[in-house]
């Protein structure tokens, strides 16, 4: 990384919580974490970015994580489970399922 990017990452991590006020306004502190819908600003709980970390290792201040992604996944499996099928050559199916929520 840039010696630049390196210091704007620095200093928006250290602004973590000023960020994510502006940026996800939908969103509120839960803890040590701002929560939010997902990175579009949409209200909900599925989002969370860490508010205070450390500089090295991986606990580091505006990490975020998405919980969308792993429950889709679980829904679309147990759909395929209880349609019969394995979840490997569902995989392959996915896109011409509609209407999972």
């Amino acid at each position: 990384m840039s010696r630049h990017a390196a210091e704007l990452a620095h200093r928006l991590a250290r602004e973590t919580e000023a960020v994510c006020r502006h940026y996800l306004s939908n969103g509120r502190r839960v803890g040590n974490y701002w929560q939010v819908g997902d990175v579009r600003n949409t209200p909900g709980r599925s989002m969370f970015v860490r508010l205070k970390g450390v500089d090295a290792g991986g606990r580091q201040a505006g990490k975020w994580t998405e919980h969308v992604a792993a429950r889709v996944m679980l829904r679309i499996r147990d759909l395929a489970l209880s349609c019969g099928r394995s979840p490997g050559s569902t995989q392959h199916n996915v896109s011409s399922w509609r209407g999972i929520s």
